[in-house]
């Protein structure tokens, strides 16, 4: 009895046995398992030392006592109702929300529109440009806040949050040139010009056809932007004044006075918020990709 066979084009080859896979990898060498698992503890190993400060700071928000110790000595919501209850905390989470939502907002328009215009430009002068625009990633924090202060000392402006804004926007503007101006590298220009052969401006070009395809760019440039405002310290201990105290300055005045478990409690507000809106971009982005496969 001869065996199976399959035809495929022609061709009589024998029939593969159900159930059966060919392996088409090569055995791994002892050495290569070895090598292996240890770049996996290293990289537990590696996570575990960025992650565990981060547990430590949520569990101790939810210590029953009224000093930080760990272990902890109790469970409680004690501090969480401690927070909210007062004003002075609620007060400056409010204005760091508000700083950091109107520096997202400048930073992305003036980081979409850079974007843009240098990846549609020819001029000679336009790499010099995009180095000028991503520079404040590069100065240190201190000395782009002791630059804000002699500024905002000068202009008699210390402490209105509206400019302070305005500078944390300046470290946002970055993040949104870079993400925007890589997804314009692969977006392709003859849509642009085939809109505007069946009659479109520049303008109706631009907001219909170029914007909502770098909408995940804009969104995560913005995102990284309103974190940055959200969670600096630095710049508002020079800039603040007495008039505008952010949650990151609140943290740092009570360290300097006083360490109770309230202190977790605001830790643990900023991560939220931070890994949240992270978490939220990266559902929006499934989202998307879901609706454009339909």
């Amino acid at each position: 009895m001869t065996a199976p066979t399959a035809r495929d084009g022609g061709e009589t080859r024998p029939a593969r046995p159900p159930g059966r896979r060919r392996d088409r990898r090569s055995p791994s060498t002892p050495l290569e398992r070895v090598l292996r698992w240890g770049l996996r503890v290293v990289v537990t190993l590696v996570l575990g030392y960025l992650v565990t400060p981060i547990v430590i700071v949520v569990l101790e928000s939810f210590n029953s006592v009224d000093y930080l110790s760990f272990p902890l000595e109790g469970w409680s919501l004690t501090h969480y109702r401690k927070f909210f209850a007062d004003s002075a905390w609620v007060d400056a989470t409010l204005l760091s929300a508000r700083i950091a939502a109107l520096a997202a907002l400048i930073a992305t328009v003036v980081g979409t529109v850079a974007a843009w215009g240098l990846a549609r430009s020819n001029a000679r002068g336009k790499g010099f440009v995009f180095a000028l625009l991503y520079s404040p990633l590069l100065i240190p924090i201190i000395v782009l806040a002791m630059s804000y202060y002699f500024t905002f000392a000068d202009l008699k402006v210390i402490g209105h949050w509206q400019l302070i804004s305005v500078a944390y926007s300046v470290m946002g503007i970055p993040y949104v040139l870079v993400a925007v101006s890589n997804a314009l590298q692969q977006f392709d220009p003859e849509l642009e010009n085939a809109a505007r052969t069946l009659g479109a401006g520049m303008t109706r070009t631009l907001l219909r056809i170029t914007l909502p395809s770098l909408t995940s760019a804009i969104s995560a440039g913005a995102l990284f932007a309103f974190v940055i405002a959200f969670d600096e310290a630095v710049i508002i201990l020079f800039v603040g004044g007495s008039g505008s105290v952010t949650l990151p300055r609140m943290l740092w005045d009570s360290v300097r006075n006083d360490l109770t478990p309230t202190l977790a409690v605001a830790g643990t507000i900023l991560i939220v918020v931070c890994v949240g809106l992270f978490l939220l971009s990266e559902l929006i982005k499934i989202l998307r990709e879901r609706r454009e496969r339909r």
